[in-house]
């Protein structure tokens, strides 16, 4: 008898479990707007140590973040002094295209002013691989995996998921 009560309760937990789930849902991770159109923080290297946020759907970072780390890793991806770009295919070949100073800095501010994604991302490549040389020695990977506004930026050890479609545009010429 103990067998046949002790089976019961196993089946009604299991049946409990599989109608309700082993975890509530956590509502604010809902979001069925575009990301891009989210509520976003700006972050400045002045601002870095400032308490004022601008809410500018355009730029920042995404608001499932909390501020402090949201300022921490802006602060942490911004670049300064563009020595050299680099673009190549997906097959590593080097694309032969030059940029013209104004294109450096449009790169330099666009990248900066990224506003980093909590979301995930398609791990492939699709269009251009940017590389860019800094003037302190560093270089900064950037890919696109086909979205027109978002890309992945690795800054030393850090890979980021950005909003930029500056960036983006340009690793997707060409493309069909």
């Amino acid at each position: 008898m103990k067998f046949k009560t002790g089976s019961l309760g196993l089946m009604a937990l299991a049946g409990i479990l599989f109608l309700s789930g082993c975890s509530q849902v956590d509502k604010e991770m809902i979001n069925d707007e575009n990301p891009a159109q989210s509520p976003a923080i700006i972050v400045t290297e002045e601002d870095a140590t400032s308490e004022e946020t601008t809410a500018n759907p355009a730029a920042g970072i995404s608001e499932k973040i909390d501020e402090s780390t949201a300022r921490a890793m802006q602060f942490d991806k911004l670049i300064e002094g563009i020595k050299n770009i680099t673009l190549r295919d997906v097959e590593d070949n080097i694309i032969e295209r030059t940029f013209t100073a104004e294109e450096i800095i449009a790169i330099e501010t666009a990248f900066n002013e990224s506003y980093i994604m909590d979301t995930m991302y398609i791990q492939m490549i699709a269009g251009y691989n940017m590389t860019i040389e800094l003037e302190n020695g560093e270089e900064v990977f950037i890919t696109s995996y086909g979205d027109p506004v978002f890309i992945v930026a690795r800054v030393g050890d850090e890979t980021y998921h950005l909003g930029c479609e500056t960036i983006a545009t340009i690793l997707l010429e060409g493309m069909n």
